[in-house]
């Protein structure tokens, strides 16, 4: 992980010119460029938390040594990057990642930031409290969608015409993670594809959906096939929820991490992210390209800002997906920019919520699911590896007429997908 990570930090240009990495004694100490998280000298007598890297070969007592000459403690690893998760110790000061930096032993460090991902907007640890999920559904815009599909085939799934698909396949063996809220693994829709999952929101319970906004996506990416409620693009692809957001859509930046260390770890063909923030982190890169070398495609949301692309989807290990709605528009809402990859339906999009439920929602959020619903028919027909599945996603869009910028290769015809 040693060249992964350097070659990260050397490309982010999260680092100002007298900021190099040295050949043999990794990073010399200089200015850090005004994107790197946590990168402001600031003291506080609130502890916060912070990723912490060590070089290669430093070891858990090195670790823990150099920890204790910070004034921090060890919370917990990260799982993987020889990083970890620490605290300023009780009583002490807070301390910077750059001041962290200065230890030999110390490769890299980041503020482990809270982010409403549902949102789009950052909040601190001892800022207001974040608003809940209805709030955020409600400032998306508001589309009137004609000539829906009656019956259980949403509109979206219809306009990348996944029935075309199914004889051939309905997204079977595909393994799918939803890193989100969690999934109502009871829901009528989504019982029969649940295949398990992990909740880093808290260990101790399963990851149920306490939001609805990852029930959602489940549905629209492998709601079954049963002539009622709803289906989804994959309707036998199985679902693993990966619950890295609370009820109110907040994580820390460590939770999703975790979560793209999980799926890299546990042979996911897909990981949906519909999330994203305005949060640039070398971490997540870093995880995101673990991800992918392991064989995860990585689909993200490109962001409800209007602007540019949000994180995850900008890195371009990830794949970003804007929305549309009915008529091939991109969504006013959606965002856009060189980092977009396609284009999805993402306007009054019906699926599955909580409780046996269905609602409409709108966002890059929404179109997400979908191209992770074809990927998986991609999967269940041969396509290997992250660069298997882009390919033929890829070879099975078409433009629809807007910009680059706005709609990348285009929207995906599921009935040419194939392997090749």
């Amino acid at each position: 992980m040693r060249h992964l990570l350097t070659i990260l930090l050397a490309s982010t240009g999260l680092w100002g010119t007298t900021a190099v990495l040295a050949a043999d004694r990794g990073l010399t100490r200089g200015s850090a460029a005004s994107g790197a998280l946590g990168a402001a000298e600031t003291e506080a007598a609130e502890p916060k938390r912070l990723i912490v890297a060590f070089r290669p070969g430093v070891g858990e007592a090195a670790r823990e040594g150099a920890l204790e000459g910070l004034g921090l403690k060890e919370v917990e690893e990260l799982g993987a990057f020889n990083a970890v998760v620490a605290e300023a110790s009780e009583g002490k000061f807070r301390l910077s990642a750059m001041r962290i930096m200065s230890d030999p032993s110390v490769l890299y460090a980041e503020e482990d930031v809270r982010v409403n991902w549902l949102q789009n907007s950052a909040v601190g640890f001892h800022q207001a409290p974040m608003p809940e999920f209805s709030q955020v559904m409600s400032a998306l815009p508001k589309f009137e969608v004609k000539g829906k599909t009656e019956g259980e085939v949403p509109w979206g799934i219809t306009r990348v015409n996944a029935e075309k698909a199914w004889p051939r396949t309905q997204g079977e063996r595909a393994k799918v993670a939803v890193v989100d809220t969690g999934i109502d693994f009871t829901h009528p829709d989504l019982a029969a594809n649940y295949a398990g999952g992990v909740n880093f929101v808290d260990g101790k319970k399963p990851p149920m959906d306490d939001n609805s906004h990852g029930s959602h996506v489940a549905g629209t990416i492998a709601g079954v096939k049963d002539g009622k409620g709803v289906v989804g693009v994959a309707p036998k692809a199985r679902l693993y929820a990966v619950k890295v957001l609370d009820a109110e859509g907040g994580g820390n930046l460590t939770d999703i991490i975790r979560g793209l260390i999980w799926c890299g770890r546990n042979g996911m063909h897909v990981a949906n992210f519909s999330l994203g923030a305005p949060v640039n982190s070398v971490f997540m890169r870093l995880a995101v390209s673990y991800a992918k070398m392991k064989g995860v495609a990585v689909i993200a949301a490109a962001g409800n800002s209007g602007g540019s692309v949000s994180y995850p989807a900008a890195y371009e290990d990830a794949i970003a997906v804007a929305a549309s709605d009915s008529k091939d528009r991109i969504a006013e809402f959606s965002s856009r920019g060189p980092q977009v990859d396609f284009i999805a339906p993402g306007v009054d999009v019906l699926s599955s919520v909580p409780g046996g439920k269905y609602d409409s929602y709108s966002g890059t959020s929404m179109a997400a699911p979908h191209l992770s619903g074809l990927a998986a028919l991609a999967v269940s027909l041969g396509a290997s590896g992250p660069e298997g599945v882009r390919a033929a996603l890829k070879k099975a869009a078409a433009p629809v007429g807007l910009a680059k910028e706005e709609e990348g290769n285009g929207l995906v015809d599921a009935g040419r997908l194939s392997a090749r």
